[in-house]
């Protein structure tokens, strides 16, 4: 797995807001397109999830299946030693002791990437249950 440096997780990061149209591109002129990749299939872009397997990012593919809940892909990451993306995915998840491990072992980019992971499902939760109790209300 490739060390990135604080400059990609914050185009990442960018990315993941939509806040600037050009982070994708930044990060494949960066040599990084294995994460625009990476975003895009978490985004449900199936050719993306592809390009990850061809290209031989394979941890990346797994982390985007232990995201979606496959623990499989999570025993993986870990057996393949890519613990940090173990860790990504439950911290994304809210888990403090992931959070606590990934910051132990320098890996700050991936918590805060985890971080806005977290925050966009709570926002679609939120609005979910939101929709869902004012549904139908007379006073809304």
């Amino acid at each position: 797995m490739k060390t990135y440096d604080k400059e990609v997780f914050e185009k990442l990061i960018l990315l993941v807001r939509k806040e600037d149209e050009f982070a994708g591109k930044w990060l494949v002129e960066n040599d990084c397109r294995e994460l625009k990749e990476f975003w895009d299939a978490c985004d449900g872009m199936e050719k993306s999830f592809r390009w990850l397997l061809e290209n031989n990012f394979r941890q990346l593919a797994a982390t985007v299946d232990a995201l979606d809940g496959n623990d499989k892909a999570k025993v993986f990451l870990l057996r393949s030693g890519n613990g940090e993306l173990a860790a990504f995915v439950e911290a994304a998840a809210g888990s403090q002791k992931a959070i606590s491990w990934l910051l132990k072992f320098n890996h700050q980019g991936w918590v805060l990437v985890a971080k806005e992971f977290f925050e966009m499902e709570n926002k679609k939760n939120k609005n979910f249950f939101s929709t869902f109790l004012n549904f139908g209300n007379p006073y809304r």
